[in-house]
């Protein structure tokens, strides 16, 4: 992690507002609709780029791709892991009263449950980490931030918002999450931190 002796680094952690069309898409993918998987892998390298440019351009020193390419914060695991066919009730939250724009996504999904746990947790899309770094690390290369990091949900995030419908208990759940979790966990340490390779 890089220091400075003569100001805060500025950084920010969870996801960034995806552009209008981008969240389509990726509403897309979460309801089992069509998509064109090059496409939508092309549309968020873009937004990896413009997200990581904005966030240099307003001064954020420390960058991240804003989770551009995940479908939510938590629950984009339903499509890198086995387990996750499940559903249960969305969640209502009383602050997308303060913005429309969230409010009337949340109404467009207000038919579709979120994921839970009815399975066995395994990986079925390692490669997923893999893109997410590639992308970032384009886009830092491009923007040139003081550093730049790279999310991921952990297992306590992941059972909170996933219900668990599988798993004896939620200890049982949390420990299978931590287990299968961790090689993406780990992709992101070995991948380092920008300037040095992500």
């Amino acid at each position: 992690m890089k220091r400075s002796t003569d100001r805060l680094l500025t950084t920010h952690t969870g996801s960034l507002p995806r552009p209008p069309d981008l969240a389509g898409m990726l509403d897309a993918l979460d309801t089992g609709g069509a998509s064109d998987a090059a496409q939508l892998d092309a549309r968020v390298r873009r937004a990896v780029a413009d997200i990581v440019r904005q966030q240099v351009d307003a001064g954020v020193d420390v960058v991240s791709d804003g989770e551009q390419g995940k479908v939510g914060y938590s629950t984009y695991v339903r499509h890198r892991l086995t387990g996750f066919d499940g559903q249960s009730g969305a969640a209502k939250r009383a602050d997308w009263a303060d913005f429309p724009e969230a409010a009337a996504r949340a109404e467009r999904r207000a038919a579709i449950s979120r994921p839970a746990c009815n399975g066995p947790i395994d990986w079925k899309d390692r490669a997923a980490v893999q893109k997410d770094l590639a992308n970032l690390r384009a886009a830092a290369d491009a923007a040139a931030p003081t550093e730049a990091f790279m999310t991921a949900a952990s297992p306590g995030v992941i059972a909170h918002f996933l219900q668990n419908t599988y798993y004896p208990s939620r200890e049982a759940y949390l420990a299978r999450l931590v287990d299968v979790m961790k090689e993406e966990y780990d992709a992101i340490h070995r991948a380092g931190s920008w300037p040095s390779p992500i």
